[in-house]
């Protein structure tokens, strides 16, 4: 596959749903720059990439390529380090203050960042509280893109990592790594599917029981999206063994140890003569049943004045009337 590397002088356009970008890129050991076009997650100007993929002729902008796979590497020269820090990565600095940051540390700007970050103060003009936010923002900015550079194997835009690490901060990483079943359950926008492709990606296998686990709470929360509050104990072991492609048995381990957990949960109350039968909810909508069966009992049991007043009233006659 054809190769191309050199510095990203400027984005023309980015998504921020998808990280599909169309920039301009002077490769190395030249004085031009070509358009490049695919998905960068969080690319910067400034940055040296390293792209695969190939050269295609657009019919009204010419001659571009089109990225596959791509690395990034941070700036080496002065003026790169300058470019990058004022492209609006970190809240706080633009191109004055960027000029100011790298006057003052040179080369080792990036290395001051990242290591001594408390020296931005002997910034000329920057503040000590300010210098404390810019180090707290660059930090912040550093995580999201470790987790970009994770999860830009597996496809996912650039919005998922970012709603990973609002949700979870500085243990995000570490969470998507060795739990990232949890991030099904715990994080808006992120549902089973996009989870399993990150799983599968990490090495966890087929069976591993949080993926199980995870599938059976899909199964049931994909029969909620279509109007249901709870599937039959068997049809929940089919449907979770089908999209898992694990065995009944397995599945129904993993049922069994989630009941007793309180994870999910069964009716007890309205028994059936086929086991198979047994309703299983995710707890939310359980509860939720349980509210309105009450609030329907207390309505029927209920006497009020007004219908004391009415109780000796000829309704036939009224409804006659009507």
């Amino acid at each position: 596959m054809p190769q191309l590397d050199g510095i990203l002088e400027r984005i023309t356009f980015q998504s921020e749903s998808d990280g599909y970008t169309v920039a301009r890129l002077r490769p190395t050991g030249k004085r031009c720059t070509v358009t490049i076009v695919g998905k960068l997650l969080g690319v910067r100007p400034g940055e040296h990439l390293i792209l695969e993929g190939e050269w295609r002729n657009h019919p009204t902008h010419g001659r571009q390529f089109s990225v596959q796979t791509y690395r990034s590497r941070l700036p080496a020269t002065i003026d790169g380090i300058r470019r990058y820090l004022g492209s609006g990565l970190i809240k706080g600095v633009g191109p004055a203050m960027a000029k100011r940051i790298t006057e003052t540390f040179g080369k080792y700007t990036l290395d001051v960042l990242d290591r001594e970050p408390e020296r931005l103060s002997e910034v000329p003009g920057l503040g000590r509280k300010k210098a404390a936010l810019i180090a707290e923002a660059w930090r912040v900015q550093q995580r999201i893109k470790d987790l970009m550079l994770l999860l830009q194997d597996f496809g996912l835009p650039t919005g998922v990592a970012v709603r990973i690490y609002k949700h979870y901060g500085d243990d995000a990483l570490s969470i998507v790594q060795h739990e990232p079943y949890r991030l099904a359950d715990e994080v808006d926008g992120v549902g089973f599917r996009t989870v399993d492709t990150i799983a599968a990606g990490l090495g966890i296998a087929r069976d591993d029981p949080r993926r199980i686990a995870a599938g059976l709470r899909y199964a049931l929360g994909q029969a909620s999206n279509a109007g249901h509050c709870y599937l039959p104990r068997l049809e929940l072991i089919e449907r979770a063994a089908a999209l898992l492609t694990v065995s009944q048995a397995q599945v129904v381990t993993m049922l069994d140890t989630l009941l007793a957990n309180n994870l999910l949960w069964r009716d007890t109350v309205v028994t059936a003569t086929d086991p198979d039968l047994q309703p299983i909810y995710l707890p939310p909508l359980a509860f939720a049943e349980i509210g309105v069966a009450n609030a329907i009992r207390r309505f029927l049991v209920q006497r009020t004045a007004l219908a004391e007043r009415y109780a000796s009233s000829r309704w036939e006659k009224v409804f006659a009337h009507l």
